[in-house]
C-alpha cells in the first residue's frame, strides 16, 4: 500500500494557505485555516485508500481550522491525535485532544480546531454509506472525545498509530484487511462512550477561555489555577472542575504544556541556548524540577532528547 505525499514545501510561500485549503477541501472536508502572522506556514498530508474508507495523516505548524457547516460530503470523519495536542468544539462539546485521543466529526455540523504548537492529526475518512451499514450510532457520537490511554480506547489508538507508523516506513503488510480490523476496533472504542448530552455552553465558553489564556501565559512562571481564577472571575474550584472533565487539574496540564512547548524547542536546531535557558524560557524556575519532569514525560533527560530528537531546520514540523 502506498502513500500518497503533498507538501507546501514546494510551493511559494504567499500560495502555500490556498494550496492548503484546496487539499482540505479536496480530501477532509471544506475548511478555513487561520495561522499566525509572525511565523511561516507549513503543512504536509500523506494518504491511502483502503477498501472501504481513506486514512489521511495532516501534519501542520499552528493553526485554526474551523468550516461552514451545512456542506455534506458524504463522510464522518475520525481525528486521532498523533503528535501535539488540540483543542476542539464540535458536536455541541469542548474537548481537548492529547496524544492518542481521539473524536468523530461531521463536515456538516460546526467544528473549531485550534493547536498551538506543531501538530500531526490521523484522520480516517468514514463514507456514510459504509457507517450506516456497518455502525449507525456512530453519528450518535460526533464530538464524544475518547481517551487513548485506556480501556477499548486505548487499543483502537495504538493499533491505529503503530499500522500508522508501519505505512510511513513501508513496512505495512495488512493490504486491504487494514480496514477490516478497524470497523470492529472502533466499534469496541465507542461501545463504552454513551452520547452524553452536550456541556453547556456556558461551561465550554469557560473551558476553552482557560485553555486560551493558559497558551498565551504559559511561560510566565507565576501562573496558577488562583491566577487563572482572578483573570476570569471565577472560583478556583470553579477552574479545578473544569480540568476535572478533561481527567487531570491545572497545574498537570500547565506542567505538561511547559513540557511539550521546550520539547518543540529541543527538538529545533538547538541554536544557542542551553537546557538552563529552555527550561526558564518555558516557565519553570528550578531546573533539576524540571530535568525531573521531563525525564517522567518523555523518558529520557532533555540533553539526550535535543540528540537524538534535533532537526536540522527551525521551520521542520514535528513528525
Amino acid at each position: 500500500m502506498m502513500l500518497e505525499a503533498l507538501d507546501t514545501s514546494s510551493v511559494a510561500a504567499c500560495d502555500r494557505l490556498p494550496y492548503w485549503h484546496e487539499l482540505a477541501g479536496r480530501f477532509i472536508a471544506p475548511l478555513t485555516i487561520e495561522v499566525p502572522q509572525d511565523r511561516p506556514f507549513e503543512a504536509r498530508m500523506y494518504r491511502a485508500a483502503l477498501r472501504d474508507c481513506e486514512i489521511i495523516s495532516p501534519c501542520s505548524s499552528p493553526a485554526r481550522i474551523y468550516n461552514q457547516p451545512g456542506v455534506e460530503v458524504g463522510a464522518l470523519n475520525l481525528q486521532l491525535q498523533h503528535v501535539g495536542s488540540s483543542l476542539n468544539q464540535t458536536g455541541g462539546r469542548t474537548s481537548l485532544l492529547n496524544e492518542g485521543d481521539f473524536l468523530l466529526f461531521d463536515p456538516a455540523q460546526p467544528l473549531d480546531l485550534t493547536f498551538t504548537e506543531p501538530t500531526q492529526t490521523i484522520v480516517l475518512r468514514l463514507p456514510l454509506a459504509y457507517v450506516e451499514a456497518r455502525m449507525p450510532r456512530l453519528r450518535r457520537m460526533v464530538g464524544v472525545p475518547v481517551r487513548g490511554d485506556r480501556g477499548a480506547g486505548a487499543l483502537f489508538s495504538r493499533f491505529l498509530r503503530t499500522a500508522w507508523r508501519q505505512l510511513e516506513t513501508d513496512e505495512n503488510d495488512w493490504g486491504d484487511g487494514l480496514g477490516d480490523v478497524i470497523w470492529p476496533l472502533l466499534d469496541l472504542a465507542y461501545s463504552a462512550a454513551g452520547p452524553e448530552a452536550p456541556a453547556l455552553n456556558r461551561r465550554d465558553r469557560r473551558r476553552r477561555a482557560v485553555l486560551e489564556l493558559i497558551e498565551a501565559h504559559l511561560c510566565d512562571p507565576a501562573l496558577d489555577t488562583r491566577r487563572i481564577a482572578d483573570r476570569l472571575g471565577v472560583s478556583s474550584r470553579y477552574v479545578q472542575l473544569l480540568f476535572a472533565e478533561l481527567a487531570t487539574t491545572p497545574s498537570a496540564y500547565i506542567q505538561r504544556r511547559r513540557l511539550e512547548r521546550a520539547a518543540g524547542r529541543l527538538d529545533g536546531p538547538g541554536g544557542d541556548m542551553t537546557i538552563t535557558q529552555v527550561a526558564f524560557d518555558v516557565g519553570f524556575n528550578d531546573l533539576s524540577g524540571f530535568c525531573r519532569a521531563f525525564r517522567r514525560r518523555f523518558g529520557m533527560s532533555p540533553s539526550d532528547y535535543r540528540a537524538t530528537h534535533g532537526r536540522p531546520s527551525v521551520n521542520e514540523l514535528a513528525l
